[in-house]
């Protein structure tokens, strides 16, 4: 903003004191404007002087496709494939090809995805605005304002820039999603304090806040990135989620396959020709054991199994927008709650009146002078007065910060009647009343403030004269009364908070609202803390330890800004916690982007908020977070499972392939079976395990360690279990038939058996065998059409395309009995491991 860097030659000057703080005066002269506006020749030299940071445009899909190629992995399939293709395997190089134009799609659109919340930002400000050049009022392009130029706003505008009040006729803009206040803000040119929270800031307009009363004038201080919605944005940009442990498993499996890999590149071609056999050959092979050893699936793997797990969020009210958030959510241990818009409704209802219920609904209603009611307070008295008596209004003095309160006179058969309400110190200086009158309201007053309430004071009095302006209408009042206004919690917050914290997920309420509302609503909530944690300057002299030490248990903070909750979101993270971030506005963004988990309102948040978020409760209903982390921690635990097979199916492959090459016979699979039996039987497996019902119980235990490795003792147990029960149920058949019957048959025993084994040893590792077959459909019929493809390809002639030749009635016999081996193996280890109960 301008208090850091103003545009001129006068930018080379940082001002000591806040542009806010300054009088109007002063801005002039720091922005070298003046009240009729910058002339052509000052527009034209600011605009070439700026230094602008453009951002670039999202990167095209092809951009990202071409990253994700030159990762290493991706790199040495590229070269798999080409090698194939050169020797003549066309059919072995299209296969490869095509999984790698696969997987690279699927990383791109994910990584596109993610970059949409700078362009949402920048949708957030108004196209054109209006600003007065020269003396004249003219339209321009957002981009074409500079610094100094003179801001147009009435009622109905939506700010362009960040911008100096010089000017204010009864001007309010609506800044809930910017501040966390759920009421209108009151704009004036008057300074306030340099160290003023955001929220109390009332002579500065914010770009992307709507202007809902009066009309008013600014200066423009700041534009872009220097803007209070620009520095949102940046710290929304350099916000980065912690990787899961599924990221990091991920990441380590691909560095050791990637060792893998190279050495059967070198090592199996090298082995082979000292034995005496053809290069070519020994070479092919060594390239068929390199694709094998290479994970190439597993993104696309994990990317179907979320798109699943998404479809079953959904139907409890929950988008999934990022893969991440899948494995993250169930693992949650501690949810950072935004009040405005989250638990609460963001709307305001008469709670208590204190006086005659009609007089005091009656003068209020009065006050606003029949204008629009934009205001969450005036609609909400409106509302409740009904249709006011028809009067003639002759003067209306629109609420200011200064004054803090508004009137309207009104035509009265004895002369003039006028109505005022506003802050209750304000109202109660106008009254006429003694010393204890005014103690004994001020006390109700703070009485309901405790309760969390905000509070407006009601005057009127009946004057035989019209008054000539505001200071003349609002003297000598009688004091009418008090209205006591909340925001309503959501239905159902307290019993889902404490169904969180049944499961081990304890509550911060996090607002950038005042320190009594917050609390109030927190209590309301079910949040017990034993203090109120004030944000900004106060929260800034604890250091993080001692901050941290506060957290440990339910926690509140209010006047939070968007720098203070992403550093409460890093506290928690760095000492180990897995942390969720609830919230709608522009101000929740930087921690929704930095949270493991980042949940947004779907019905009212910005799109901001739900471009940064990772979650977005469609039906805006906080309950539903408790669905999300039932049906997460279901979907993760399946995941956990699913991956194991996989992994298991992959060590099972190398050493199904490596051993025969190690004995000089030829590999039993070639890349194009590869990509048959991997894509298509381990990815229809893992969808079916994914597919099973949450277990039941699952919200009766703690959260998942989020230490804790993925690939732990238990997964490694599974994934060696699998690895094991799968080559010994493929691995002899194909060497007794290859003994007998020659390679072509041998590798027709080795798809059977593959296949076979598959169904077999994946049902007996689900979490409940015995499940009804239509609690999960798709497993039976994933077992049904892998029994229907090994039938067809090494029974019939279908397998020819594929290298396939038919088994006989010996071979046939040979491969189930095998497999059944294997089989016996897996359910002999699922006994032993209990994986029912530990995965």
């Amino acid at each position: 903003m301008l208090s850091a860097t103003p545009a001129s030659s006068r930018a080379d000057r940082a001002p000591a004191v806040p542009v806010h703080a300054e009088p109007p005066a002063v801005v002039w002269e720091r922005t070298g404007s003046r009240p009729g506006g910058l002339r052509p020749e000052e527009v034209a030299q600011r605009r070439t002087a700026a230094v602008r940071t453009e951002r670039g445009k999202t990167a095209a899909v092809l951009g990202e496709i071409v990253e994700s190629v030159v990762e290493p992995l991706q790199l040495l399939l590229v070269v798999v494939g080409v090698l194939s293709a050169v020797f003549g395997e066309l059919r072995d190089a299209i296969a490869i090809f095509s999984v790698i134009v696969l997987v690279s799609a699927v990383e791109a659109i994910s990584e596109v995805r993610a970059k949409r919340a700078l362009q949402a930002l920048r949708e957030l400000s108004a196209p054109n605005a209006l600003v007065r050049r020269a003396g004249v009022a003219v339209a321009v392009p957002v981009g074409a304002l500079v610094v100094g130029d003179v801001l147009l706003v009435e009622a109905g505008s939506v700010v362009a820039a960040d911008a100096r009040v010089v000017e204010a006729e009864g001007l309010a803009t609506d800044e809930s999603r910017l501040t966390g206040e759920p009421v209108t803000a009151a704009k004036g040119p008057d300074p306030v304090d340099a160290d003023a929270p955001l929220a109390e800031r009332s002579s500065m307009l914010h770009a992307g806040t709507a202007v809902v009363a009066g009309a008013g004038q600014g200066v423009v201080v700041a534009l872009g990135d220097e803007t209070e919605i620009g520095r949102v944005g940046r710290l929304v940009a350099q916000a980065k989620e912690p990787p899961t442990p599924l990221q990091g498993a991920m990441a380590e499996l691909a560095r050791a396959a990637l060792i893998v890999a190279v050495t059967a590149c070198v090592l199996v071609p090298l082995l082979g020709v000292l034995r005496g056999q053809p290069p070519r050959e020994m070479l092919l092979d060594g390239l068929t054991l390199a694709f094998a050893t290479i994970p190439e699936e597993l993104p696309i793997l994990v990317t179907v199994l979320v798109a699943l797990g998404g479809l079953r969020l959904a139907q409890r009210g929950v988008l999934l927008r990022r893969l991440r958030a899948a494995e993250a959510v169930g693992a949650i241990t501690v949810l950072l709650a935004d009040k405005t818009g989250t638990l609460t409704e963001n709307r305001l209802l008469i709670e208590r009146i204190d006086g005659d219920r009609k007089r005091v609904l009656g003068a209020a209603a009065a006050a606003h002078g029949a204008a629009p009611a934009e205001d969450p307070v005036d609609r909400a008295l409106v509302e409740a007065a009904g249709d006011p008596a028809s009067r003639e209004r002759l003067a209306r003095y629109p609420f200011d910060p200064v004054r803090r309160r508004e009137s309207a006179v009104w035509r009265d058969p004895g002369g003039a009647w006028v109505a005022v309400k506003g802050a209750p110190e304000a109202v109660l200086d106008a009254c006429a009343m003694s010393e204890t009158e005014r103690a004994s309201v001020l006390a109700r007053v703070a009485r309901l403030a405790d309760d969390g309430l905000r509070i407006i004071a009601v005057a009127e009095r009946r004057a035989a004269y019209v008054p000539g302006d505001a200071a003349d209408a609002e003297a000598e009042l009688d004091f009418a009364g008090l209205a006591a206004f909340s925001d309503p919690l959501r239905a159902g917050v307290g019993d889902a908070v404490a169904e969180l914290a049944h499961a081990g997920v304890r509550t911060i309420v996090v607002s950038g609202d005042h320190p009594e509302t917050v609390a109030a609503a927190a209590r309301e909530a079910g949040v017990r803390a034993p203090e109120v944690l004030h944000g900004g300057a106060p929260l800034d002299t604890l250091d993080d330890e001692e901050l941290a030490g506060r957290l440990r248990g339910e926690a509140v903070i209010a006047r939070a800004t968007p720098e203070d909750k992403l550093r409460l979101v890093r506290i928690l993270q760095d000492r180990g916690e897995a942390v969720a971030v609830t919230g709608d506005g522009v101000n929740d963004a930087p921690a929704l982007a930095a949270a493991n988990v980042g949940i947004a309102m779907g019905a009212r948040g910005t799109d901001l908020a739900r471009e940064a978020s990772d979650l977005v409760l469609v039906d805006d209903a906080y309950p539903t977070i408790v669905g999300a982390v039932e049906g997460g921690r279901g979907l993760a635990s399946q995941l956990r499972r699913a991956v194991a097979f996989y992994l298991g199916a992959k060590i099972a492959l190398v050493a199904v392939i490596a051993v025969p090459l190690a004995f000089g016979l030829a590999a039993p699979f070639h890349p194009v079976h590869i990509v048959v039996l991997e894509l298509f039987m381990d990815v229809g497996a893992s969808v079916a395990f994914v597919s099973e019902p949450t277990a039941p119980g699952t919200m009766e235990r703690p959260p998942r360690d989020p230490a804790r490795r993925f690939l732990d003792g238990t997964q490694l147990s599974a994934i060696g279990l699998t690895a094991a029960a799968l080559t010994a149920a493929v691995l002899p058949a194909f060497l007794l038939v290859h003994a007998r019957s020659g390679a072509g048959m041998a590798i027709a025993a080795a798809v059977a058996g593959w296949l076979i084994a598959n169904v077999a040893i994946a049902w007996s590792l689900r979490a409940r065998p015995g499940l009804p077959l239509r609690r999960n459909v798709a497993f039976p019929v994933w077992a049904l059409v892998a029994l229907v493809a090994a039938f067809m390809l090494s029974l019939t002639q279908a397998g020819a395309a594929l290298g396939v030749e038919p088994l006989t009635a010996g071979a046939l016999r040979i491969t189930a009995g095998v497999a059944a081996v294997g089989v016996a193996i897996a359910a002999a280890g699922r006994v032993a491991l209990s994986l029912s109960r530990r995965l």
